[in-house]
């Protein structure tokens, strides 16, 4: 039998979130730490709909991720519960430390885009006012 309520199909020798997580952690905290491990779970539909539905989002995506990162770095910092070598797998400390990566490539990306978008304002800038 599972020792996990929320999933009655999980293994029982997988250790669950809340036996990786120790007594007296903040609420908030555990949430934030959740938003940033979904943020960044999420970062390749993130570029896709960036890339596919407004040019608005692929501006701000690169600070998005940036913004998330230095809320990463400050927690891992912190938290040192988190930055456990050899977490188990699906552990929140195995999400906490595999988001990093995924931040790092969403902040990338949200930079490469910005600084196109700059080069082809510019270039069209320069291309108007060029005499002919």
């Amino acid at each position: 039998m599972s020792n996990d309520p929320t999933n009655p199909y999980a293994s029982t020798s997988m250790p669950t979130e809340s036996n990786s997580i120790p007594a007296g952690v903040d609420p908030a905290l555990l949430a934030k730490i959740n938003a940033i491990v979904k943020d960044a779970g999420q970062f390749w539909l993130a570029m896709i709909l960036c890339l596919c539905c407004s040019a608005l989002g692929s501006v701000i995506i690169g600070i998005w991720y940036a913004v998330r990162l230095m809320q990463w770095n400050a927690i891992a910092n912190s938290q040192s519960w988190l930055m456990v070598p050899n977490a188990p797998s699906g552990s929140l400390q195995a999400k906490f430390q595999g988001a990093r990566t995924k931040l790092i490539i969403g902040m990338v990306f949200g930079f490469v885009i910005l600084f196109l978008l700059f080069a082809y304002v510019c270039l069209l800038f320069l291309g108007a006012t060029a005499p002919a």
